[in-house]
């Protein structure tokens, strides 16, 4: 935990925008999901991150979710492509959560 949090902390509600694909509907649902990421934004402040996360040609077999995270220097991006939504929404977080924590490991050293 770091010992300095910022005036305005990184949530993904705060941040998160729905991007293509998404309805207002999804969002607790979404947000249920991506819970999880909250975790990582100790010391960030929401007015430097941002979240998107899309949906291209939603409830077809070859729906595709991205989920693009925008963490002042890191930049990930991740992709799934599972049937189900909520399946896909489940996939780009663990992979963001990966990605991110070897991010982390990279730069500490």
């Amino acid at each position: 935990m770091t010992s300095h949090e910022p005036p305005n902390p990184a949530t993904v509600e705060k941040c998160l925008i729905l991007g293509h694909g998404f309805h207002h509907d999804d969002q607790a649902k979404v947000l249920e999901i991506l819970h999880p990421v909250d975790a990582r934004m100790n010391g960030l402040s929401a007015d430097h991150v941002s979240f998107e996360l899309s949906v291209k040609d939603r409830d077809h077999n070859d729906q595709k979710v991205t989920f693009e995270a925008n963490l002042g220097r890191e930049h990930i991006v991740t992709t799934a492509q599972d049937e189900d939504l909520w399946a896909s929404v489940a996939h780009v977080r663990d992979e963001f959560l990966r990605r991110h924590a070897d991010w982390k490991d990279t730069h500490r050293r």
